[in-house]
C-alpha cells in the first residue's frame, strides 16, 4: 500500500505509475475518506429508521426522495429529467442516498480525505486519530450512450446490481468536483469493486499539512462547494486558528 505525506508524492504516483493512467477500455476514478476503516457503503445504508417507521428494517429511501422532490421545486436551478438526477442533487446536498461519491481528480479525493480533523469516533464518543485513505479504482469505461439507454430502462430503486453513474452537470458541485457515482442495489451491504483498486494511506499527522498544501494549489472548500455557506466556512478557516 503506497503512503503519501506530501502533495508532491501524490503527483509523483499519478504521473509515474501506469496503474493510475487511463488505458484503452479502462479508466481510473478516485474516492477519498478520512478514516482507513471506512467501508464502501452508502450513507443511507449506515443509518437506521426511526422507531415508528413503516419500514423499521431499513430507511425508507423512496419516501425521503419524494419528500425532497416535493420540497425542493422552488430551489432547483436545473430541472431533473428523472430520479437519477434528483438523487445526484440530493446526494450533493447531504441527503442520505444509495449513491457513493467518486471523482476523476486525485486532488479532489485527497481534499475529502483530509478536510476534517477526525472522521470517526470511539465507543465513548471521542474522536479517533485514524489515518485517511484514497481509493484509486481502475474500472471499465462505460459509453455514455449505453449509460443513457440503461437509465431510460431502469430506475435507481429497481437495479439488480451496483452500477456507475456519470450524471449530467445538474449541480455546480458536480462540475468542480469532477464527480460521478456508484449506485448500490444493496445499500446496507459493503461494496467490493470487481476491478483492481489501489489504497493510498495518508498518516493522520500529515492531514492538516496536506489540507494547507491543497489550498496553496487552488483546492479548498470555497472552490469545491461554490456557494455562500462554503465561502463563509473557508474565510473562517483562513482567518482563525481552526483545522
Amino acid at each position: 500500500m503506497p503512503e503519501i505525506e506530501t502533495l508532491a508524492r501524490l503527483s509523483e504516483l499519478v504521473d509515474q505509475e501506469k496503474n493510475f493512467w487511463d488505458q484503452g477500455t479502462t479508466t481510473v476514478i478516485y474516492r477519498g475518506h478520512g478514516a482507513k476503516s471506512f467501508r464502501l457503503r452508502p450513507k443511507v445504508g449506515r443509518l437506521v429508521a426511526p422507531r415508528d417507521s413503516a419500514t423499521p428494517a431499513k430507511v425508507n429511501e423512496e419516501l425521503m426522495l419524494e419528500l425532497f422532490r416535493n420540497q425542493s421545486v422552488d430551489r432547483l436551478t436545473t430541472p431533473c429529467l428523472h430520479d437519477w438526477e434528483l438523487l445526484a442533487i440530493a446526494q450533493h446536498h447531504g441527503l442520505p442516498t444509495r449513491l457513493l461519491d467518486w471523482t476523476r481528480s486525485p486532488l479532489v479525493a485527497l481534499y475529502f480525505a483530509v478536510c476534517k480533523e477526525c472522521e470517526t469516533r470511539n465507543s465513548e464518543g471521542k474522536p479517533e486519530r485514524e489515518d485517511a485513505e484514497i481509493i484509486a479504482w481502475r474500472c471499465k469505461k462505460v459509453p455514455l450512450k449505453e449509460t443513457r439507454e440503461f437509465l431510460a430502462k431502469h430506475g435507481p430503486f429497481d437495479i439488480r446490481q451496483t452500477v456507475r453513474y456519470v450524471p449530467r452537470i445538474v449541480s455546480p458541485r458536480l462540475r468542480v468536483q469532477k464527480g460521478l457515482f456508484t449506485v448500490h442495489h444493496e445499500p446496507t451491504e459493503d461494496y467490493e469493486p470487481p476491478d483492481p483498486v489501489i489504497r493510498i494511506r495518508i498518516p493522520y499527522e500529515k492531514r492538516k499539512q496536506l489540507k494547507e498544501s491543497l489550498f496553496y494549489h487552488g483546492i479548498d472548500e470555497s472552490v469545491l462547494f461554490p456557494d455562500l455557506d462554503a465561502l463563509a466556512h473557508h474565510v473562517q478557516w483562513c482567518q482563525t486558528d481552526s483545522y
